[in-house]
């Protein structure tokens, strides 16, 4: 029996990583334990060599790395030459200069030649397929109506979706999967496992559970069933068809991990990252 471990999202943060999987039980020296990062591995936080040198450490066989949009941002960051404000507000510029050593323009001059980095991009896949569950950053490429600020405001399922365009795969990978999710963009009989937008959103507009985010002048009180108001939910979204696990690290200060276990690995299908 094989196990397979599950996250998004770390954004730097190896240290609240490793607490996340070693509450799970994760054995890098298990060859029956299997890495599944649904992107976003850094950018955010102060320890992208520490959480790259982890990962291209897994033998290939052990692990599935989705690209997710921050992986994009760091690709056209590095073709282009220079970073931008964007790049400076994601925090891709100070994942570079980590990498690096340099600052500024040279950082992103020299990620060309950072081995580190060079590897990580060669284990990517847009996505990946194994029995009832699919694993994606944003969600699966479907046609959206968004506003300028790129939030979804409807979507329509595309049967062809595995097909898809790497740009389209890029685009997607933007994509609230929850909110898609409750929008109907769903894969019959599968499960889809999604990173990229923080769990708290789900649960706080989809289930009515908490909210989004709290306030610093909000405090907390009891009701009269025992739950706390307001209060923040960043543990896994589950729901019919979808695992969301954003914990959105940088204010949570925690990862997601979850654990599913399979009989092999056989029939995993994926379509590798194509350069943008």
């Amino acid at each position: 029996m094989k196990k397979l471990f599950i996250f998004g999202d770390p954004h730097s943060f190896f240290d609240s990583l490793m607490t996340a999987l070693d509450e799970k039980g994760y054995d890098r020296n298990d060859p029956d334990h299997i890495l599944v990062s649904l992107g976003d591995l850094c950018d955010r936080g102060e320890q992208s060599k520490e959480i790259l040198e982890f990962i291209n450490s897994i033998p290939k066989d052990r692990k599935i790395c989705i690209a997710g949009n921050h992986e994009c941002l760091m690709e056209r960051m590095v073709r282009r030459g220079v970073p931008t404000p964007h790049d400076i507000h994601n925090c891709t510029l100070l994942t570079a200069e980590q990498l690096t050593g340099e600052t500024e323009d040279e950082a992103v001059l020299q990620m060309q030649f950072c081995d580190l980095w060079n590897e990580y991009r060669e284990s990517w896949v847009w996505y990946a397929e194994l029995n009832d569950m699919i694993f994606v950053h944003g969600w699966i490429p479907c046609d959206t109506v968004r506003t300028k600020r790129g939030i979804v405001l409807d979507a329509t399922y595309r049967s062809d979706w595995r097909e898809s365009k790497p740009s389209d795969f890029e685009q997607a990978s933007w994509i609230n999967g929850m909110k898609a999710w409750s929008l109907g963009i769903k894969e019959p009989g599968k499960t889809i496992y999604c990173g990229h937008w923080h769990t708290s959103w789900g649960h706080a507009n989809l289930h009515g559970d908490g909210k989004e985010f709290l306030n610093e002048v909000e405090t907390y009180h009891t009701r009269e069933d025992g739950t706390v108001w307001p209060y923040v939910r960043f543990d896994p979204f589950e729901d019919d068809g979808i695992v969301a696990v954003d914990a959105c690290t940088v204010v949570s200060g925690k990862v997601n991990v979850v654990v599913r276990e399979i009989d092999d690995i056989d029939e995993l299908t994926a379509v590798k990252y194509e350069h943008l």
